[in-house]
């Protein structure tokens, strides 16, 4: 006669509570939250207790090494608090072969014009529009978009043109440049014309890390009178501008 042996209900308990377990583990967890989205392996809910999810906090080098992991792995995401190679402080993820900083926006730098100028540069020979700082930036990508904007008037009574260019000064190249038309004249009274330019260009070919300076460099030619290009901020900044920006 074969014997049976009856399990204790505690231990049937405990076997129910185990199998339990291992159902859900493999399902949503929750924190702050007994319903979590079923789309989620973890859902975090701080309506109640209130806080946020704090990343590892490491020390990059540089986007593209890996350190201080062991490798490059995609979908990793860290809080770097060194200032390093290309990298600053700030969120990151890897996607697979290199480290990308996370940013809410495209960062802007730009430099207007505040006094006003005159361009006098006899073309072909370019110099600095007096009073028009220089744009430094550092490189976070390989390419960064270039604007020029700018607006002013003409002298009276002449036939002329004004050129603007941005040039890479750390480079010794120029970027690109806009030509436009500053006087239509008038044989009996002549008339002062205002004038718009505006300019955009893909700056490529950049170095991570790397500090660039730009500067708008400005000439002016023609047929009659006096060959001048006015900007003036200073006086009427409802009309006239000089912008310079760089959008990475």
């Amino acid at each position: 006669m074969r014997n049976s042996t009856s399990l204790p209900l505690s231990c049937f308990l405990t076997m129910l509570l185990i199998c339990g377990f291992l159902s859900t583990a493999t399902a949503q967890v929750g924190i702050g939250t007994t319903s979590p989205n079923s789309d989620a392996l973890l859902d975090v809910d701080a309506s109640v207790n209130v806080g946020g999810l704090l990343l590892p906090r490491v020390s990059l080098a540089n986007t593209s090494s890996f350190a201080p992991l062991s490798a490059h792995v995609q979908g990793m995401s860290v809080y770097n608090i060194a200032t390093a190679g290309d990298v600053r402080p700030g969120q990151y993820y890897n996607d697979g072969t290199k480290w990308i900083r996370m940013e809410g926006s495209d960062p802007v730098d730009s430099v207007t014009l505040t006094s006003n100028t005159t361009i006098s540069s006899s073309f072909p020979t370019f110099a600095n529009v007096s009073g028009m700082s220089a744009l430094t930036f550092t490189a976070r990508k390989t390419s960064v978009l270039v604007l020029l904007t700018a607006s002013g008037f003409g002298s009276t009574g002449s036939m002329s043109l004004v050129a603007l260019r941005v040039r890479n000064v750390t480079d010794g190249v120029t970027v690109g440049g806009t030509v436009n038309k500053i006087q239509n004249y008038d044989d009996v009274t002549g008339t002062i014309t205002t004038w718009s330019a505006s300019f955009s260009k893909l700056m490529t070919g950049l170095t991570i890390g790397t500090t660039y300076t730009l500067r708008v460099q400005g000439a002016v030619t023609g047929i009659l009178g006096t060959y001048s290009a006015v900007i003036q901020p200073a006086t009427t900044p409802d009309a006239e501008h000089l912008t310079l920006s760089v959008i990475q």
